[in-house]
């Protein structure tokens, strides 16, 4: 399936949607000639909706990885700002998502969609599944960050506007009203020409995100369980195959992934991962500190491990591994990564994500079009084990899950023995996390809602260290205060144009 079935009405809404200002409350008046004309069919009602899908994490989202201890952002768009604690309410970052936009095109649909004639009920929930996705969407990333937010839930006037923060945890059931909602509606799938689209299993799968992001165990797992319980998804057999644009939507373990396609749209992660001699930019470089989180192939640690020779890091560990760096002297597609070649002066840590960008072969094709993955079924099944792990401690079926993951990496069973406990589990559950989701840009979250941030990012990050062969060598001095940090400010600029917006008392 071309990836532009969700883009091809876009240019008939952007119409409506560049006459709206950015204002986050501002609504179109009711008044337009446009407003008036166009919610006056199904179709339109359509266009309306697949424009929402634009709201999606883009590729773009990589760059969460240099906020975490996952790697370091060489220019990653100010990256190394919020990994190094230097972030302030006037930062470009704070400020890109302190957005509302898609929001409030949401809220218009709901406000609108009653004028549209002899639509059917089936269509009608069709659409309106896919806004309350959005809208829970939207608001879930929002108060990840910054906690609490202006709660809006029908379009406002430009007077009405200006309003104060809502506690996070009213925000966080208005999202849950929302998917409940939206996992009624959605089907289970769609038409093969229209996927992309979002579906039930996506819509579970972010409800478990959100209550496991909120420590809601029993219900993250359950969540998770559902979507276990669809029968819709498996893991792919070969798990770096994932990140190749060659399957795009040819797997079924992805649950929902930002759509791209050839000659239609092209993404950035040539850019931010792949080396500057193959004709990528190098933006987002992996740490050290990951690369140690990598298991031997024997399943134990670098550390406890036999099979570990620290002259020769490279050699039996996890099979993620090969498919997850660009370590140096591997090679990409008969091109040898070196070192101390054309790369030198970028390949800080020593290291570059493979992840994402295992099909470039020459300069001339550092554009890619790979879909950007947003949940996929490995997650599920490693928020599945971690919330039944914090609710109730181990059992067979948490074994049972993240066995599933180990095996269809090449990786031992879980030690029973070793990790028998919820302490110790959880520990490794963290670490799988890491290791399987790495260079997707959920890292960063997981420290935070973890608490360990303070013990992650306040170190001096350094670079990979072989004897004879890498010199360790000082990257940043990185800095996380757990008064502040926790919480992204509200951007200077909203409180500016506001007399209600008040700055979180972190950042006062």
């Amino acid at each position: 399936m071309k990836s532009n079935i969700l883009k091809s009405s876009f240019i008939i809404i952007m119409l409506l949607a560049v006459s709206c200002e950015d204002d986050f409350l501002e609504r179109q008046p009711l008044d337009s000639p446009s407003a008036e004309t166009f919610w006056t069919s199904a179709v339109n009602a359509e266009f309306w909706v697949n424009n929402l899908y634009n709201g999606l994490a883009t590729t773009d989202d990589a760059q969460f990885e240099a906020f975490s201890d996952n790697a370091f952002g060489r220019a990653a768009l100010g990256a190394n700002r919020i990994a190094n604690g230097t972030f302030e309410p006037i930062d470009p970052n704070v400020n890109r998502y302190w957005n509302f936009r898609k929001i409030r095109e949401s809220l218009e649909f709901f406000e609108f969609i009653g004028q549209v004639p002899n639509i059917s009920q089936a269509k009608l929930d069709e659409l309106s599944g896919q806004v309350n996705f959005m809208v829970a969407y939207q608001y879930f990333r929002l108060i990840t960050l910054y906690r609490d937010v202006p709660l809006v839930t029908h379009p406002l006037s430009i007077p009405e506007s200006d309003i104060p923060k809502s506690p996070k945890e009213e925000v966080l059931n208005y999202i849950l009203e929302h998917l409940n909602l939206a996992i009624e509606q959605l089907p289970v799938n769609w038409p093969v020409n229209q996927t992309g689209r979002f579906t039930k299993g996506a819509a579970l799968a972010l409800k478990a995100r959100v209550l496991l992001y909120n420590e809601r165990w029993a219900e993250a797992a359950a969540a998770a369980k559902q979507v276990m319980d669809l029968n819709e998804y498996e893991l792919h057999p070969k798990f770096e195959e994932l990140f190749l644009q060659s399957f795009n939507n040819q797997t079924k373990e992805v649950i929902l992934a930002r759509q791209y396609a050839k000659d239609v749209e092209i993404n950035t992660m040539n850019r931010n991962y792949a080396p500057v001699s193959m004709g990528g930019f190098a933006l987002i470089l992996p740490t050290a500190e990951l690369e140690k989180s990598y298991e031997m192939i024997d399943g134990l640690t670098i550390e406890e491990s036999p099979l570990f020779d620290p002259m020769n890091p490279f050699s039996n560990r996890d099979p993620r591994y090969f498919a997850t760096f660009l370590y140096p002297y591997s090679n990409l597609n008969g091109v040898v990564y070196n070192p101390f070649g054309s790369d030198q002066r970028f390949s800080i840590t020593w290291l570059y994500f493979r992840k994402y960008t295992g099909e470039l072969r020459a300069r001339a094709e550092w554009q890619s079009y790979v879909n950007w993955i947003i949940f996929r079924y490995a997650d599920v099944l490693l928020m599945y084990a971690e919330a039944k792990n914090e609710e109730s401690g181990p059992d067979p079926s948490v074994y049972d899950v993240l066995d599933k993951i180990r095996m269809r990496a090449g990786m031992p069973r879980v030690d029973r023995v070793k990790y028998g406990n919820q302490s110790t589990l959880r520990t490794f559950i963290r670490n799988e996390r890491r290791v399987e989701l790495a260079g997707e840009g959920l890292r960063y979250f997981d420290i935070l809602r973890w608490r360990i941030a303070e013990e992650t990012l306040n170190v001096q990050l350094k670079s990979l260290y072989v004897p004879g062969l890498l010199p360790e060598n000082n990257i940043e001095l990185r800095v996380f205060n757990p008064n502040r940090h926790y919480v992204w400010p509200i951007p200077q600029d909203a409180i500016d144009r506001a007399k209600n917006l008040e700055q979180h008392p972190e950042w006062r």
